[in-house]
């Protein structure tokens, strides 16, 4: 089956998806959908939640000051780990965000956030079960299951540095999960460096998301990485459960000055 999703998010990556902007999506060679790019930012904080380390979700995203509604973006204030993510669960969809790190004197760290559980009370960390798409400067696109939540997820990689690879260039199967090797890094065109535009420039991440099937990484406009087969742990074990279909989509703060815009969701088709 994953190589069935391999090459039909290849096909996708295909798309020249550095044209994306707040009114036009390219249309997907397989998808059926008519659905037209809607922004999930529209300039207010109304449609988010916001969930701080220590604290759960707050409902009142405006008795907060760490998340900051501008006019045409989100600024996210230096010092406090959080995450901003949307009310709704979505399922199949193909969403865009760009951003751009502020002041210096942070660890350049943040994240795009899928599959995120909307009903969690989990307090120890800055991300209920979710999977973290990172813009760790040194990594982008890197993904991270959440610690002893989830989800179990599958991949190819290469062996030796646990970076993405897809099967036909060698890449070997790869189950990873949120109690031990969790992390699948981003591999760039032909492994070159961090595709990164230079620190004050915007940068693009998407994730095409089709449910518990697969989430596809794509970073100023290269894909760079792939998990298949997302399940949720059976409860009170470690060991994979059912599959993970939806969730929110946040993104996040780790205590790094960032700003967020043009921030767009596209319906996909199942």
């Amino acid at each position: 089956m994953i190589k069935k999703y391999l090459t039909t998010l290849v096909g996708i990556a295909a798309v020249s998806l550095t044209s994306l902007t707040t009114t036009t999506i390219q249309a997907e060679p397989d998808s059926s959908s008519t659905a037209t790019p809607e922004p999930l930012y529209c300039g207010n904080l109304d449609d988010f939640r916001i969930y701080f380390r220590g604290q759960g979700y707050i409902d009142d995203v405006h008795s907060q000051d760490v998340f900051v509604a501008e006019p045409k973006q989100i600024h996210v204030r230096k010092g406090t780990n959080g995450l901003i993510v949307t009310k709704v669960p979505h399922s199949y969809y193909h969403v865009k965000v760009d951003y751009r790190w502020g002041a210096e004197g942070g660890s350049m760290n943040a994240g795009l956030m899928t599959h995120v559980d909307l009903h969690s009370k989990c307090v120890k960390d800055n991300r209920p079960l979710s999977v973290e798409i990172n813009m760790l400067a040194k990594a982008p696109g890197s993904i991270w299951l959440a610690s002893k939540l989830g989800p179990f997820a599958s991949s190819f990689i290469d062996k030796d540095n646990k970076t993405y690879l897809p099967e036909d260039k060698g890449g070997a199967a790869h189950d990873a999960s949120p109690f031990s090797n969790r992390t699948i890094l981003a591999r760039y065109p032909e492994a070159k460096k961090p595709n990164n535009n230079p620190r004050g420039e915007w940068n693009t991440l998407e994730a095409i998301v089709r449910g518990s099937e697969s989430v596809e990484i794509i970073h100023n406009g290269e894909s760079v990485n792939l998990i298949t087969g997302l399940t949720t742990p059976k409860p009170g074990t470690k060991e994979p459960g059912e599959p993970l279909t939806e969730g929110g989509i946040g993104l996040q703060s780790e205590g790094q000055e960032i700003f967020y815009r043009n921030f767009i969701i596209k319906p996909l088709q199942p």
